[in-house]
């Protein structure tokens, strides 16, 4: 276990008076989770722009994985955060307070900086400690098989029983809580008002003290794991909630059920967190305080005198129940304790969490005040554990805290060690460990994976088929990828790409789009690879040109032969030339098929940038051979990516667009890659007359395309060792990558910065804020602009990838131009998320 890096705020000129004691389980402390998608969620008693101390109350914010200094504030609320959980999507964020308020949000236009409340309820004096949303029935899981299977039979999907059914069966949105005092709720949306549908229900009759909970989802069902505490016992109550809801209008009625479960009691521990050992699994529960202890659910035996066998027996797991034999006994379930570890030396335990699929490693992470233990839920063994420096400076003391000044005796320096771990999470595919110290300072933790002495060769295997699982389930496997080390990535990619290419051709078409941005990000991993990365960023967009095109050529009610070329993936080699040697004459006439591409002439303009670039390159490695990499990616070399750029090279010619030079050499360009196929295999040598050929294109035409754009995140190629010390709100100059293009692709048309990277236009000229002059000799108004500035007014950023896009709010009045736009609405082109700047 590595730390990242460790998150930063400024100085706080007080301490809170609430946080003297450490160890007291009743005061609400930050907290933590992480999406599907590896966007942080995570609570704060004040701004974390504020140093005097006037904002206490509760706030949530989000940040990206990659840019954690970019922390976007959702909502502000006057009391306490008590409970934060994502979605199974990553879509929606639930906030619930000390007072029973419970909200949920989403982005509003897809953006991480803007927020929305879609609908609340209210439980009024509950203090609200757990909170899950309900489950959609889809389920995806990895079977064991062998690595060569394939990845249809290696990973399914298995649709279960939704929590809550609506009309249909479709799974209906909602979520489910439970308070301190024992109360178990439900909400669902109406659809009519932000007001949602409420229904409750009590744990048992006496209230009990609830000082931590857990949920899982089993078979529609939910099962509640609350620790309780009442005249001096302890334990964790466990129960089964099912929800329904009668057929008719949107107000009908939601009706909860409890049913009771085994109890497990607890002798002199008292609990301060709970967790399920899976997010699928029942039969597993840890408990943490001053130890940590493994509780499983077993069957157990009870003998019964003969008399009392005979009839069916209460507690019979036999269907349908009859007489026992004589020999049989009183079977029934119970909690049993299978393991137990100590947290001594930091002050007990304060959080636990575990992995939450069945195929990542089985770790289990206790957070301690002063510490992270790392353990192995099968051998019951500590892997490791580390000390949590909350300094402003790293922290290479021992776990034991030096004294602390008291409140109000002085300042308190940033990150002061007086901070102690109140909440930690790890992430979905089990890569990471995001914890979350008083101060509300984030510290981000690398996991083995799957341990730390395995061999190469099984290590880029685990991690190949934990990327495909990613690819299949759509996850985000920012996780991964941060923590894979930078010799096997190119073993990784090439193990991607020779998996996916001995799959099913229907599966390939499906998943084609995940894998090709996969191959991004891997390549985006390592600075030498930046070419790579570039060509499939290229080829990926001209994709998108293309299906918008193709969706506008596609015309059901007057099929046209010649079009057929076009959108026939079988046998179109001849009708392509042919359309390719008549494309200007194809555009002409108000009838012509080609006239509703005319929105699309931003598109198909890159597309002939990104055939001409294509040669360029071509022409530079055969003058020097040194410069292609073995296993590295070029357009030129693959011929599904030539059979797309010709395509669109007909659709730019019909339009007006120009490139009929270009039409000759990617046909035989493709010809000759056609000759070994496979998106990493290296085609022979092309002719010497098609290389001049292309060089001479190269010299006539100068526009150039190149898709690696600066960017600063952790995951960049940037050099700088582990671990990072970053602070809220200032941008780390020394992680900026600046990736240089090649000879090749340097011209006066390069795209620069401030261009959109997906309608590829420039953003703007970017005018300063304008004011109005009063004209006393003609009492009018003159509008001014202020001069400098060459900043757009507004525009959308991507944080992973540093692509630029101009703002979604107005959207195109080309049907054509929206279905193109739309592909990158809901997230960057590399799978990042959206962020809003202004310049006004």
């Amino acid at each position: 276990m590595e730390l990242i890096y460790s998150m930063r705020r400024k100085p706080l000129k007080c301490e809170p008076p609430n946080f003297e004691n450490s160890a007291d389980p009743e005061e609400v402390r930050p907290i933590c989770t992480i999406s599907t998608c590896n966007i942080i969620a995570f609570s704060s008693l004040t701004e974390l722009s504020d140093t005097d101390g006037d904002t206490w109350g509760g706030h949530v914010y989000v940040c990206d994985l990659d840019t954690p200094w970019e922390s976007h504030k959702v909502v502000s609320t006057v009391y306490p955060v008590s409970a934060l959980e994502w979605d199974g999507e990553g879509k929606h964020l639930l906030v619930a307070t000390t007072v029973g308020d419970v909200s949920v949000y989403t982005q509003k236009d897809y953006l991480l900086n803007e927020w929305t409340c879609l609908y609340t309820a209210s439980f009024p004096g509950e203090h609200i400690i757990k909170a899950v949303f309900f489950h959609n029935g889809r389920r995806i899981f990895a079977v064991e098989k062998k690595p060569d299977a394939p990845i249809s039979e290696r990973i399914q999907m298995l649709r279960s029983v939704p929590t809550l059914k609506g009309f249909g069966g479709v799974a209906c949105e909602g979520a489910c809580l439970i308070t301190g005092t024992g109360l178990v709720g439900a909400m669902m949306p109406t659809g009519e008002s932000n007001r949602a549908l409420v229904a409750s229900d009590c744990l048992r009759a006496p209230r009990d003290h609830i000082a931590a909970a857990s949920f899982t989802h089993k078979n529609g069902s939910i099962l509640i794991a609350a620790a309780w505490r009442r005249s001096g016992r302890r334990g964790v109550r466990c129960a089964a909630c099912a929800l329904s809801r009668p057929a008719g209008t949107r107000s009908a009625p939601l009706s909860l059920v409890l049913q009771p479960l085994p109890t497990v009691y607890l002798l002199d521990d008292e609990p301060v967190s709970i967790t399920w050992c899976l997010r699928e699994d029942t039969d597993s529960l840890l408990i943490a305080g001053s130890t940590l202890t493994l509780w499983k659910l077993t069957e157990r035996s009870y003998p019964v005198h003969k008399l009392l066998s005979k009839g069916p027996v209460q507690g019979n797991t036999t269907p349908g129940g009859g007489p026992k034999a004589p020999t049989d006994c009183f079977n029934t379930v119970v909690w049993q304790a299978a393991g137990a570890w100590q947290a001594g030396g930091s002050g007990g335990g304060a959080y636990v969490c575990s992995a939450r699929l069945a195929q990542c490693a089985p770790h289990v992470l206790l957070a301690a005040p002063r510490a992270l233990h790392l353990l192995s839920r099968d051998n019951h063994h500590y892997v490791c554990s580390r000390a949590v420096g909350t300094a402003a400076v790293p922290d290479a003391g021992a776990v034991t805290p030096p004294k602390k000044p008291k409140y109000g005796s002085g300042a308190v320096p940033s990150g002061a060690t007086c901070a102690t771990v109140s909440c930690v999470d790890i992430s979905h595919l089990g890569g990471l460990a995001v914890a979350v110290d008083t101060h509300s300072q984030l510290h981000v933790y690398k996991l083995p994976q799957p341990c730390a002495d395995i061999p190469t060769p099984l290590s880029v295997q685990h991690i190949a088929m934990q990327l495909e699982y990613a690819m299949v389930s759509g996850y985000d496997c920012l996780d991964l990828l941060m923590t894979m080390k930078h010799n096997i990535v190119e073993a990784v990619y090439d193990r991607l790409t020779e998996n996916f290419q001995r799959q099913p051709q229907s599966f390939q078409q499906y998943y084609y789009h995940s894998w090709l941005k996969l191959r991004i990000a891997l390549c985006s991993l390592v600075g030498g690879a930046r070419g790579c990365a570039a060509a499939l960023t290229a080829l990926q967009l001209a994709q998108a040109a293309w299906a918008a095109c193709s969706a506008a050529l596609r015309t059901d009610d007057k099929p046209d032969a010649p079009l057929a070329a076009l959108l026939d993936e079988h046998d179109y080699e001849k009708s392509l030339l042919a359309l390719e040697a008549k494309a200007e004459t194809l555009g002409e006439g108000a009838s012509s098929p080609f006239l509703a591409l005319q929105a699309l002439r931003r598109p198909l303009q890159r597309a002939i940038d990104t055939a001409l670039t294509a040669l360029a390159a071509l022409v530079a490695v055969a003058a020097s051979p040194q410069m292609h990499q073995s296993n590295g990616y070029e357009v030129w070399s693959d011929s599904s990516a030539l059979c797309v750029l010709r395509r669109l090279v007909v659709c730019a010619r019909a339009c007006g667009r120009g490139g009929d030079a270009l039409s000759r050499p990617l046909a035989r360009l493709a010809a000759t890659a056609a000759t070994a196929p496979g998106a990493a295999a290296t085609p022979p040598a092309p002719k010497r007359d098609l290389l001049e050929e292309c060089a001479s294109l190269t010299a006539q035409m100068t526009a150039r395309v190149w898709d690696a754009l600066p960017r600063c995140s952790v995951s960049a190629p940037h050099g700088k060792p582990w671990p990072l010390y970053l602070e809220y709100g200032v941008e780390p100059e020394a992680l900026r990558y600046v990736p240089e293009p090649p000879a090749y692709a340097q011209c006066d048309s390069t795209p620069a910065v401030a261009m959109d990277s997906i309608r590829y236009m420039y953003l703007g000229g970017g005018r300063r804020p304008a004011r109005w002059r009063h004209n006393n000799f003609t009492h009018t108004r003159i509008y001014m602009y202020l001069g400098g500035g060459r900043r757009p007014a507004r525009w959308r950023r991507c944080g992973r990838c540093g692509a630029k896009s101009l703002p979604a709010a107005a959207p195109a009045r080309s049907t054509v131009q929206r279905a193109y736009d739309t592909r990158f609405l809901a997230h960057c082109r590399c799978g990042g998320k959206w962020t809003l700047y202004s310049n006004i």
